[in-house]
């Protein structure tokens, strides 16, 4: 941390966050407004995945007002992620002084980084995990009981959007090796060591996560050693760059 930032009154921090908090929704607004116009789009990639179920699904509305509620749905979670990009450059911008490196260039990178895992994480999600649960779910159906699956729209996006919001944050677990080695509280070692945990929590979540069947488990928790692995690598690589440059000092 510099000395500006050393000195630089309580109160001056405090109004440097209310401007970024400001940024941040502008960013999501705008994003929100841009998904709103594409929102007939949207919704019909949503409901896609339904296309494939081996029953007849019924997507019906039940108040006068569920249309615009969906599509608001939609718009906030679209200006979410429109928006991310510019939510992980004020939040980086406000706690880099805190590091040595604060070079407009590390700061693009950590932005380019986490945003392309973010949407691997939401096409895993879309191509994989969504098609998968909504395939086991609705084949939970009675021999003995007739039953007709009649989804709300507001019920299954809420359903979807979530679900594709988590696997996206999922995929962040590189970037937030990053930050935490970054601030020294991650090393290879560590993460190395606490691999066989990390395989245990990763089966755990697997079972949460997916219908009970082999295959689904492994779709989940093959994904996740990978990006277990990665983050040993993504520490290792900025871990070996700080020890070179505290050599040098």
């Amino acid at each position: 941390m510099n000395k500006n930032q050393k000195e630089m009154p309580f109160w001056d921090h405090l109004e440097e966050l209310r401007w970024r908090i400001i940024k941040v929704f502008a960013a999501v607004i705008v994003g929100g407004i841009i998904t709103y116009y594409f929102s007939d789009f949207l919704l019909k990639l949503l409901v896609a995945p339904t296309k494939d179920l081996g029953i007849d699904l019924n997507l019906q509305v039940l108040k006068v007002t569920s249309m615009f509620i969906v599509k608001l749905s939609v718009s906030i979670m679209g200006g979410i992620i429109f928006g991310l990009p510019i939510i992980i450059y004020q939040s980086w911008r406000f706690i880099s002084p805190a590091f040595e490196d604060t070079s407009e260039l590390s700061i693009l990178f950590t932005i380019l980084f986490a945003t392309i895992f973010f949407l691997i994480g939401l096409m895993f999600g879309y191509f994989i995990i969504v098609p998968f649960s909504l395939n086991f779910f609705t084949s939970l159906t009675s021999s003995t009981v007739s039953v007709n699956y009649n989804f709300t729209l507001d019920g299954y996006l809420t359903y979807v959007l979530w679900l594709l919001f988590a696997c996206g944050l999922v995929f962040q677990l590189p970037v937030v090796a990053l930050f935490f080695t970054r601030i020294g509280l991650l090393t290879p070692p560590f993460l190395r060591h606490y691999r066989k945990f990390a395989f245990i929590s990763f089966l755990v979540l697997g079972a949460l996560l997916t219908p009970p069947d082999p295959l689904s488990q492994v779709l989940i928790v093959v994904p996740l050693l990978v990006l277990y692995e990665f983050s040993i690598f993504i520490s290792w690589v900025f871990r070996k760059k700080y020890d070179q440059e505290v050599n040098k000092t």
